[in-house]
């Protein structure tokens, strides 16, 4: 019992060493969830000053889609190879400039440019912050590690709506793009600056940030490890089935709420703070119940599916949706679609962490990426058309099929055999 508290003591230690880490890497991913939300937010700004209809809003969707999926073909294997430093200081610097670059276009041509740059740079840093994540922490503390980056995240998406909102209206909707680009270079040099020292559990020697870089594996070897795992293909195939309606929420709610329920702007601004901000705590404290599950003995790859399916039971209330003419009752449903899809992206993010071999972390977590983006740029690129002529129902009905088919796709693999878990 003594070694046990001496243990959880140590543990404890370490994880209050790496704190401030933790709070940059949530920093990053507060920019990265901030950024690609503000065209989302002045869709209908955007189409009032820049002539933007729901075709070319499809376009801008795509132009970020595209190359931020196919980038992750091979983001992955940069960041297995360089580590997190390097990767993720370029990535939130060349983030700032995609969102300078928005703000100051004047046409399509400009937003397209500025969402192409956003797509590739942004495709780099869930495979970072997940290989950091399987560095610093032990397995039954990622999924809390990892969901506590996921909470300064949060207020991203919380602060997106009122502050670009209130931005647009007492300034100018180009100051909403002006403000957080430079946020982003000063969170860049943050972590620049204090990644340099290595964790306490690691050795000090590795000047990458001893993110387990094993540059004696090639390209194709790393593929390869990957490409012939059939847990990975399977966690694959559930994110292509997945993905779609996730990016689909993300970048047409706010159109939803004010094509559909007749909105403002600001009133917008004032209602979907809400969503995100009970989904990362529900999230949260999911992952805190997972990590239980790990620390009494189950397989941790169970113990993350076990909260997959559990949550995935509200994807019943999407397909009330577009019935929904009472805004605080859509903004209700919207929570749950929130924390439903947030729950699955975290966990699946920590099951391929966990499944995949050490040297191949990033390569695995940017392929389930890139393919899951695939899908969804097939999916959203139709949308928006299919809007224009059928309105939202179409799409959420079909969209709100995808999560409990996912959900079943893993539970009939993962829950054959008694561990597929590696890390």
């Amino acid at each position: 019992m003594n070694i046990s508290i001496k243990n959880q003591v140590n543990e404890n230690k370490l994880l209050l060493a790496n704190l401030a880490l933790l709070l940059i890497l949530g920093g990053v991913l507060f920019f990265f969830s901030f950024d690609r939300q503000i065209v989302s937010i002045l869709k209908t700004t955007l189409m009032q000053e820049l002539g933007v209809s729901n075709q070319n809003y499809s376009i801008l969707i795509t132009a970020f889609m595209v190359p931020y999926t196919f980038m992750y073909f091979v983001s992955g294997i940069i960041v297995d190879k360089y580590g997190s430093r390097y990767v993720l200081t370029a990535s939130v610097i060349f983030m700032s400039i995609a969102t300078l670059t928005t703000g100051l276009s004047h046409s399509m041509t400009g937003l397209v440019i500025g969402r192409i740059i956003l797509g590739l740079a942004e495709s780099c840093i869930v495979p970072a912050l997940t290989l950091a994540i399987f560095t610093w922490f032990k397995p039954h503390q990622r999924a809390s590690a990892y969901q506590t980056t996921n909470l300064i995240q949060s207020f991203g998406l919380i602060l997106a709506p009122p502050f670009v909102a209130w931005m647009t209206v007492m300034a100018s909707w180009r100051i909403a793009f002006f403000v957080p680009a430079i946020i982003g270079c000063f969170i860049a040099l943050l972590w620049f600056i204090k990644s340099k020292k290595a964790p306490n559990d690691v050795n000090e020697s590795d000047d990458n940030n001893n993110q387990l870089v094993e540059e004696q594996h090639s390209v194709l070897e790393r593929y390869k490890a990957v490409l012939t795992s059939k847990p990975i293909w399977v966690l694959i195939i559930a994110r292509l089935l997945t993905d779609p309606f996730w990016f689909f929420y993300q970048y047409w709610q706010v159109g939803f709420m004010q094509e559909s329920l007749g909105l403002s702007l600001p009133e917008v601004g004032k209602l979907l703070w809400f969503p995100p901000l009970i989904a990362v705590i529900g999230v949260f404290i999911m992952c805190y119940f997972s990590d239980k599950l790990v620390s009494k003995g189950l397989d941790a790859t169970k113990a993350r599916l076990v909260i997959i399916c559990s949550c995935t039971v509200l994807s019943v209330f999407t397909f009330i949706l577009p019935s929904v003419s009472n805004p605080y009752i859509a903004v209700a449903i919207m929570t749950s679609i929130n924390f439903m899809c947030s729950t699955w992206l975290t966990m699946a993010s920590i099951m391929m962490g966990g499944i995949a071999h050490k040297y191949v972390i990033a390569t695995a977590i940017g392929l389930m990426s890139a393919l899951g983006g695939v899908s969804s740029i097939i999916f959203n690129g139709f949308v928006g058309s299919i809007i224009d002529s059928f309105g939202y129902s179409v799409p959420i009905y079909f969209g709100a099929a995808l999560h409990p088919i996912g959900a079943i796709v893993l539970a009939c693999f993962f829950f054959r055999k008694k561990n597929y878990t590696l890390n």
